[in-house]
């Protein structure tokens, strides 16, 4: 008679249903690991960037916070990503960042904006037309302009030119429901903004303030609808 040996019965392993499902299914993957890696990437590029431009922007002489515009950089570049994934509107998005972070700084340094700026947001614009539409953008932008026109002649010149030239390029790059949405939304931002600041620091109403920063708050957000 031969006895055979006993073995202790040892349980499997308890894995979680959802990490077992995701295994078998292979989800998590070399795809996913390369996707993670594109985002580092990216968000490293726009960081890089940043840089760059707080150092330009230092040079001119403008108001600028270094640790504000790397932070803004990587959040953004991150965001994006997430949002619309490694596509050409991911970095459309971050240019567009750069470009408003540009001409916020410069409009709280002395009030003036660059041509050179709305001419570059119109220049990135020819992205969109694809799925935005031609149309919608050149109503977007007439419409927004026409608006912010009639403001100025109304305020008897309070009211910036170089604020309406970038919120029209602004509503022309992201069509004329998302545009005149994001102008809306930047300058209600800017008024609740002032009135509150004014108040604080008992400050004339009639005075001027930079438009542009909550301008921009405005078309970055509905740029990720």
């Amino acid at each position: 008679m031969i006895i055979q040996p006993i073995h202790p019965i040892v349980s499997p392993p308890v894995i979680n249903p959802i990490i077992q499902t995701f295994v078998a299914e292979n989800v998590i993957a070399w795809e996913a690991v390369v996707l993670i890696i594109k985002m580092i990437l990216v968000a490293t590029a726009a960081l890089v960037i940043g840089l760059f431009l707080n150092r330009n922007m230092e040079k001119q002489g403008f108001v600028t916070n270094k640790t504000f515009t790397l932070i803004a950089s990587t959040v953004m570049a991150l965001g994006l990503s997430l949002r619309f994934g490694l596509s050409v509107y991911t970095f459309q998005g971050i240019f567009l960042f750069f470009l408003l972070l540009y001409a916020s700084m410069s409009d709280l340094t002395d009030r003036h904006v660059a041509n050179h700026v709305t001419i570059s947001i119109l220049a990135l614009s020819l992205i969109s037309v694809p799925t935005v539409g031609f149309t919608s953008m050149l109503i977007g932008g007439a419409v927004s302009a026409a608006i912010q026109l009639g403001v100025t002649a109304l305020s008897g010149g309070g009211y910036g030119g170089a604020d309406w030239k970038i919120s029209s390029a602004c509503a022309f790059l992201l069509g004329w429901q998302r545009g005149l949405a994001g102008m809306v939304l930047g300058l209600l931002i800017g008024v609740i903004f002032t009135l509150i600041y004014n108040k604080i620091k008992d400050r004339d109403m009639r005075e001027g303030f930079a438009l542009i920063p909550f301008i921009s708050i405005g078309m970055m957000a509905v740029f990720f609808i």
